[in-house]
């Protein structure tokens, strides 16, 4: 049996582990401790307020953010006693709405905050669309924050809880925050204690609790409710310690490296599959994969399809995966190929809608994977609802081009033309080849439809006019019945390659373009003379410089953005815009695409914060999103040297698409950066 050449070497603190542990430690980040419920009602937020009320007489700063008592004078009693920082005022379709205030709590900077209710959804205008966003910007300025969640509002729950309850969350979390969180203290309490509660009208008033009780509230449901409750909470604690005995090297058994790959596509059974594939990847300790396999058509895809994508690839990114896309014509080989070259042992895909026999005719991906001969467990997921969700699959489109139809015809009769003149010279037999040209041109200008119209015509055809006996369908030999047979498969092979050719030299030329803009965009900033050139031909001495280098920044800086807005459009046909601070210090529009394109005071006040943080803002992102523009930091290091603005929902944008305007604005940034700072 082989030795270990040093035994010391499994010893070793875990780097990962060891930063993470590191960070807990770090004093600038503020801690997160999650007051965890598995129904309304059971006394979340009022165990929250007594442990600020010991927080308090320890002689800790602690405020409260915003903290919904429900009208119960228990809870309303412990509340009074506290500092509150006043609620933002909401004008909201005629109604004022009372927000949590992040600036106020900012500029007042406590030592702990109490916000209550984690998974609320903030009003339009507020700075984050979801209150846990405010949270993390709290707890990144150093503020300690306690906060109350139930269960079913984690992402990776919805659809378990969907499937017990009937009730379909809305308002959700990432299960990051969990992850995150330096404390999870469970507040658990007996489900006759909370059927009490109900009937005493602690939780809901009268009416309402009735209601709760027959539905929500069923003992079934809260039996459920709290065991996933359980399950998540002594999970996250197996996770702390095993991050602890990494980092402090402590020997023991330690899990395998399993990977688990979740394959989703354009549709609205993409986000079960990530919940589903981020449980397993989580019970079993696993980095795991959101693989999207992107086929070369002509075809492109909906508005809907592609919100369907979207959105997947935003869960996937807030559930911790790493998204990578893929393209080839082989939906099943591109998955089996990234499966070994990233070690994948367990791969997630939603089990089909169709029959099997089907799914066996039509080559699916699933098929293959079930038959490939592979080292990975392969996890088939059923849609919740099957037929409910099966009523709304997306319609699919039939484009019909007249067009098409009507050159295929013409082609036929051209061919049939001249085989009136060929039959004096070639035996009639052979002449039913010569409508393969028909075939094949369709096929390469057309696509499939046409290529199987010219190929029934071309037959039907040949066998009226060619064959004896002649104008009728009927054959009596049986060479004559073979050459149609031949025919007719020939005809639909060669349609079939002539098409996967032209879908693979389609793939490839995308690819191409992608490669040839980086390349000529980073050829363009290559071109532009250095600051010390430039300086040094136009200016002779220091009062020159003085005089002279505004002007060269301001023509530099007008070369980059145009530069940048030209690439910009060919990613995106959206209004763009390049801002760069002027000699004044204020952030200004240097070049846009559109001459009517302007953006709003509210946009330019989100641009500047997009700036000064350095995160991306705005429309679809995270930050500011009632704004109609996203804005993409220009970033060289851990400056922001200026910024991109498109006037698109980010989060709409597919996946090649954020990574070329990605690419662009580290491009754009080591362009701008030396010019930007004299």
């Amino acid at each position: 049996m082989k030795e270990r050449e040093n035994p010391k070497e499994e010893m070793r603190p875990d780097p990962d582990a060891l930063l993470k542990e590191i960070g807990r430690e770090e004093a600038k980040r503020g801690r997160l401790k999650i007051f965890l419920g598995y129904a309304p009602g059971v006394g979340k937020t009022y165990a929250m307020l007594q442990e600020a009320h010991v927080l308090q007489n320890r002689g800790e700063d602690v405020v409260v953010g915003i903290v919904e008592t429900h009208h119960r004078a228990e809870t309303d009693a412990l509340l009074a006693l506290l500092e509150m920082v006043p609620r933002r005022l909401v004008d909201y379709e005629g109604m004022v709405l009372q927000e949590f205030d992040l600036d106020a709590v900012l500029r007042r900077r406590p030592a702990v905050v109490l916000v209550d209710e984690l998974a609320h959804t903030n009003a339009p205008g507020s700075r984050h669309p979801k209150r846990y966003q405010d949270v993390e910007d709290l707890i990144e300025k150093g503020i300690d924050v306690y906060t109350t969640v139930n269960i079913q509002h984690f992402e990776s729950q919805v659809d378990v809880v969907a499937q017990i309850t009937g009730i379909h969350v809305q308002e959700t979390v990432p299960d990051s925050i969990l992850e995150e969180a330096d404390e999870v203290q469970v507040i658990d309490i007996p489900l006759e204690e909370l059927t009490q509660r109900l009937k005493e009208g602690k939780v809901y008033v009268p009416d309402r609790a009735r209601q709760a009780v027959e539905n929500f509230f069923q003992r079934g449901n809260l039996v459920a409710l709290r065991e996933l409750t359980l399950t998540l909470a002594a999970r996250k604690m197996g996770t702390e310690l095993l991050n602890y005995m990494r980092a402090k090297a402590i020997a023991g058994p330690w899990p395998a490296g399993d990977r688990v790959m979740v394959c989703v596509a354009a549709s609205p059974y993409a986000a079960q599959l990530l919940r589903k594939a981020y449980t397993i990847a989580k019970a079993a300790n696993a980095e795991w994969y959101a693989v999207y396999v992107s086929p070369p058509t002509f075809k492109e895809l909906s508005d809907r399809e592609k919100l369907y994508l979207a959105e997947a690839l935003n869960l996937a990114e807030e559930l911790g995966a790493k998204v990578a896309t893929l393209q080839g014509t082989d939906v099943a080989g591109e998955i089996l190929r990234f499966a070994r070259e990233n070690n994948i042992t367990g791969i997630v895909v939603g089990k089909p809608l169709r029959s099997r026999l089907s799914e066996f005719f039509k080559d699916s991906p699933v098929y293959r994977l079930l038959r490939a001969p592979a080292q990975f467990e392969l996890h088939l997921v059923t849609p919740l609802k099957e037929r409910e969700q099966a009523a709304v699959k997306l319609p699919r489109t039939v484009s019909f081009d007249a067009t098409a139809y009507l050159i295929t015809f013409g082609l036929v009769a051209l061919i049939t033309l001249i085989n009136f003149f060929l039959q004096k010279i070639v035996e009639p037999a052979a002449l039913v080849f010569i409508y393969l040209i028909v075939t094949i041109g369709a096929a390469l200008r057309f696509g499939t439809g046409p290529s199987l119209f010219a190929s029934i015509l071309s037959l039907f055809t040949f066998d009226f006019l060619f064959v004896e006996p002649r104008y009728s369908f009927t054959m009596h030999r049986a060479n004559d019945v073979i050459n149609a047979i031949v025919f007719f498969l020939t005809s639909l092979v060669v349609g079939q390659l002539v098409k996967v050719t032209k879908r693979q030299n389609f793939a490839l030329n995308l690819r191409l373009q992608r490669v040839r803009l980086i390349e000529q965009m980073s050829k363009e900033f290559l071109m532009l003379p250095p600051v010390e050139q430039l300086i040094g031909g136009f200016a002779q001495n220091a009062d020159e410089w003085k005089t002279v280098l505004p002007l060269l920044r301001t023509t530099v800086l007008d070369d980059v953005s145009h530069i940048v807005i030209r690439y910009v459009v060919k990613v995106i046909d959206a209004p763009s815009f390049v801002l760069f601070t002027g000699q004044d210090g204020k952030l200004r529009v240097w070049a846009k695409s559109r001459n009517e394109a302007e953006l709003d005071p509210h946009e330019m006040t989100v641009a500047q914060w997009s700036m000064i943080n350095g995160k991306m803002a705005g429309a679809g992102t995270e930050t500011l999103t009632n704004a109609k523009t996203c804005f993409l930091p220009m970033k060289s290091g851990d400056d922001v040297v200026g910024l991109i603005g498109v006037r698109y929902e980010f989060k709409n944008l597919l996946a090649d698409q954020r990574r070329l305007l990605g690419a662009i604005a580290s491009l754009s940034a080591l362009g701008a950066v030396r010019w930007v700072k004299v």
